[in-house]
């Protein structure tokens, strides 16, 4: 398979990952690494530090390449090509930004993680909601329901309106970066703007589909 652009910066996102974890490994002071929350048998939480988590986004990336690069082997992915490895540069863009986040907190518990990868998320959904309604229909990448594998039409519409929902998804998401000051909210706000876009896409082609058979 011939390697493309896509996966060589991918691959090189890996590995400024694994570039600050190495860093980070041989920097922190002894005892120090990344906060962890454990709840003691106590029932009280406990905070207690891990310097080998700097090296778990690495190897998350790694994963992710991996499997990226396995699919794009599958039969119709061709159909979906620049959504799909926008979609890989994006998640490994993200997992190094959250990186340095984790990192950032390593050697100073009053960094604010949650920020940078708030901003980054926003990123991703632009980035992947601007290409995703260029995929045509396959059985690899997309919204792939019942009624967008039947019709190519519905597929069609649905990566459509999916991109779009994702590209505003991104644009209030970053617009919270740096508006919202309380960190739960902060949160709150990634899971919505990332779980919304594609839950209201899968919700569409039904409705779509019972458009089209009444």
């Amino acid at each position: 398979m011939r390697v493309s652009y896509a996966y060589l910066v991918a691959a090189g996102l890996t590995a400024i990952s694994a570039a600050v974890a190495l860093w980070a490994w041989l920097a922190l002071p002894l005892g120090a690494g990344v906060p962890v929350h454990v709840l003691g048998l106590d029932g009280v939480r406990h905070t207690e530090s891990s310097r080998t988590l700097v090296w778990l986004l690495p190897a998350v990336s790694t994963v992710v390449s991996l499997a990226f690069m396995a699919g794009a082997r599958r039969r119709g992915v061709e159909r979906a090509t620049k959504p799909y490895e926008t979609t890989l540069i994006a998640i490994t863009g993200l997992l190094l930004v959250t990186e340095y986040a984790m990192v950032g907190r390593a050697f100073d518990p009053a960094f604010e993680v949650i920020r940078p990868v708030a901003t980054a998320t926003g990123a991703l959904l632009l980035m992947v909601g601007n290409f995703l309604g260029k995929a045509r229909q396959n059985a690899v990448f997309g919204i792939r329901t019942p009624w967008t594998l039947a019709d190519a039409s519905i597929w069609d519409r649905t990566h459509r309106f999916t991109g779009r929902a994702m590209f505003a998804g991104g644009l209030v998401l970053i617009a919270a970066s740096f508006i919202l000051r309380d960190g739960p909210a902060l949160g709150a706000a990634i899971a919505a703007c990332a779980a919304i876009p594609p839950l209201a896409g899968v919700a569409y082609s039904a409705s779509l589909h019972r458009r089209r058979a009444s």
